[in-house]
């Protein structure tokens, strides 16, 4: 079993936060606390976390959000004493470790709480691997190519596995060490390999083109044996984990005609083998843990609801209770048993659920109201995700604890929105307001300095001078501070700190000459050389009266689509995105230096270089047009949003983004995160499939935007 990692499933759900949106803080704790503080128990449970949630909606209409949580806390220690559990244990409280600006999309910490993670980095526009050792985060370099890297695992021996550009251009499997640098495993004659996942003995999985260009099949690499083809089903398969016995899981087309699917397991001695009767279409095994578990989805006919299910090393099927009118996968198994999934009751919105054989399935948050996701567990049983828009630990003892209640020394204005991955010693890593962060459960010295958001005053026109500021704390309170503003237009300042026992604020001002999408960067030095960043973008336009909006989305598993050309590895997982906009909303064709897009998504960094059309109606906004990925031209894109606002709908988000092939001239989609085989299949009788999938929070940003 892969350590910790919390990208190891071919499915995911959408994320509902825009890290530049005005946050609902006590509005958001409340409901939190109200409902997701709330765990759905089904008859028959332990009726701790369903007592838990009775009394906290109870009570909150008459509390505030602080005293709604302090209840909460309470009743769960009361009805877990009544029931004859121990009372929850003390909530514990986190150092925050700034680990980057931005919210990558594959994060994976082992059981030491070392990081790893994948960046494109702005300007470049170039996946970059990350390494977070506990001190320092490092790149951990390419295999020679100008294309990049992408971290997709780490074992509890620092190794990382994932895939890198070569100096042909193509993205090989790596195995990187401290000790051996990067180390390219591909095989002889292969022309494409993504890793996946990775065992403790650094044994590696993943899918490979083992003939030209594909189909990619799943492989098993070891430095005894090399590249190994376990072969499929049908056409492509891929190995999504890989315990230390060897033992590889995944999915292969099965031989059915369509886009469906078998879980499978592959050992040296039975090699690929079916683990369900029947090719569905989300049909995988995503987990394995040492004693031979398996857990994913499947189903017994054609239908689309597969269910979440987990196969015991002797070949049993248990199916997990969990409701799958739409679909229900699991994701995680611990070594100790426990699971955690979704439930999606829609093609677009789920809840999360943890399992165990002794006291069946709770579920996180509530249906159409307070959807919720689980990204991951350890070994002592703490489980984290998100409900709503707040990070989120669960264990049994404790019921749901906010995360954001728990980081007393944060700056102003962090907010964390989910939590990605839990490692064994406790540290959790997140995604927040200011990009992603390390939650450590102790005391943590001779730290950066945390940065809160950067606030903007102003009408953002050009020739306007627009103010900026931030804030931060130190925990190394004699530290003095340097601080330095990139404006994005290639230009800079310093900028003015007021600073006194380790907490200060930075202001500074910028005006811009010409209409575009820029990114706004400040740099924080300590006097004990330490240093951190943090970044926002700011749409700028000349014309009279305009639309633009910025943000960050969670990006669901299979939207990136066949990973060879562009940044190897990313199409079978869950990513955080960021978008940005600005048009001439008078225009339905806005000219050149009128309009700009930004997308930058599962390793596609997307910028505008002309638009084709623009539509607003109300709230909905839809700009296409073409641009270049990754510094490559002649793409195509759809940039969609709708905002509920006020009526309480859900916002939406949809990116496409398509090229032609060179030779035939067919279209080729690089990414849709409208498109899943499950989506697709509920829309083709409803003419659904331009729909909006993806939740959010749209908000048209500046002065000139369109009222909410």
């Amino acid at each position: 079993m892969q350590s910790n990692t919390t990208s190891g499933a071919p499915h995911g759900a959408g994320w509902n936060r825009w890290l530049l949106c005005p946050l609902m803080g006590a509005l958001s704790a409340a409901a939190l606390a109200a409902s997701g503080a709330a765990i759905t128990a089904p008859g028959g449970v332990n009726g701790t976390a369903a007592n838990t949630a009775a009394n906290a909606v109870a009570n909150s209409a008459a509390d505030s959000a602080a005293n709604i949580a302090a209840n909460a806390a309470a009743n769960s220690a009361a009805n877990a004493t009544a029931n004859g559990h121990p009372p929850a244990p003390a909530a514990t409280n986190y150092r925050v470790v700034q680990l980057s600006t931005l919210a990558p999309g594959v994060v994976n910490i082992n059981a030491k709480g070392q990081v790893t993670f994948t960046e494109t980095v702005p300007g470049t526009d170039t996946p970059r691997a990350k390494y977070y050792d506990g001190y320092t985060v490092r790149d951990i370099g390419t295999l020679g190519g100008t294309g990049g890297a992408v971290s997709q695992g780490i074992n509890d021996r620092g190794q990382i596995t994932g895939s890198a550009s070569t100096p042909g251009g193509a993205y090989h499997a790596f195995l990187w060490s401290k000790a051996t640098g990067m180390v390219d495993i591909n095989g002889p004659g292969i022309s494409i390999s993504n890793a996946y996942a990775l065992n403790n003995k650094g044994w590696v999985t993943g899918a490979a083109a083992f003939s030209g260009t594909g189909p990619f099949t799943a492989f098993r690499w070891t430095p005894a044996t090399g590249m190994v083809n376990l072969g499929s089903f049908g056409n492509t398969s891929y190995g999504y984990d890989i315990n230390d016995a060897g033992t590889v899981v995944g999915y292969s087309e099965g031989p059915e005609l369509g886009i469906v699917a078998r879980a499978f397991k592959w050992t040296p001695s039975g090699g690929l083998q079916s683990l369900v009767g029947t090719s569905s279409v989300v049909s995988s095994a995503n987990d394995i843990n040492e004693a031979g578990k398996i857990v994913g989805s499947g189903t017994n006919d054609l239908a689309l609801n597969d269910r979440a299910l987990l196969w015991t090393p002797a070949g049993t099927q248990v199916d997990l209770g969990a409701d799958s009118t739409f679909l229900s996968y699991a994701e995680h198994i611990n070594e100790k048993g426990l699971v955690i999934g979704q439930e999606a009751y829609n093609p677009f919105e789920s809840l999360g659920f943890v399992w165990s054989r002794e006291h069946g399935i709770l579920r996180f948050g509530t249906a159409d109201a307070l959807p919720s996701y689980v990204t991951d567990l350890n070994n002592a049983g703490q489980v984290v995700g998100r409900i709503g828009d707040q990070a989120i630990v669960w264990t049994r003892a404790g019921g749901v604890v906010n995360l954001n209640t728990r980081i007393p020394g944060a700056p102003p204005g962090l907010t964390l929105f989910q939590a990605e991955a839990v490692s064994d010693n406790g540290s959790i890593v997140a995604i927040g307001s200011t990009g992603l962060v390390l939650l450590v459960p102790s005391a943590a010295y001779h730290q950066a300095p945390v940065a809160a958001p950067i606030a903007l005053t102003g009408a953002t026109r050009v020739n306007a001078l627009l103010s900026f500021s931030s804030s931060f704390r130190d925990v190394d309170l004699r530290d003095t501070h340097k601080a330095t503003w990139t404006w994005g237009d290639g230009s800079s300042s310093v900028g003015t700190v007021s600073q006194a026992a380790g907490s200060g604020n930075v202001s500074g001002q910028h005006a811009w000459r010409k209409t575009g999408i820029y990114t706004v960067r400040l740099d924080i030095l300590d006097s004990g050389g330490k240093h951190t960043a943090v970044e926002r973008k700011v749409t700028i336009c000349g014309c009279s009266s305009a639309v633009s909006g910025e943000g960050s989305f969670f990006s669901p598993a299979g939207a990136r689509k066949g990973a060879t050309g562009l940044a190897g590895g990313m199409a079978s997982r869950h990513a955080a995105g960021s978008f940005a906009f600005v048009a001439d909303a008078g225009s339905a064709r806005p000219g050149a230096g009128q309009a700009a897009v930004e997308v930058n998504v599962a390793g596609l960094a997307l910028h505008s270089t002309a638009i084709d059309a623009l539509a607003v109606n109300g709230k909905w906004v839809q700009v296409s047009g073409v641009g270049t990925v990754n510094g490559k031209a002649n793409y195509r894109f759809t940039l969609a949003t709708v905002a509920g606002g006020k009526s309480g709908a859900a916002d939406r988000v949809r990116v496409r983004i398509s090229h032609l092939e060179p030779g035939t001239k067919a279209e080729v989609v690089d990414y849709d995160n409208g498109a899943s085989p499950a989506n697709n299949a509920v829309q083709a009788g409803t003419g659904g499939a331009g729909g909006l999938h993806a939740d959010g929070s749209v908000v048209f940003g500046g002065a000139l935007s369109q009222p909410q």
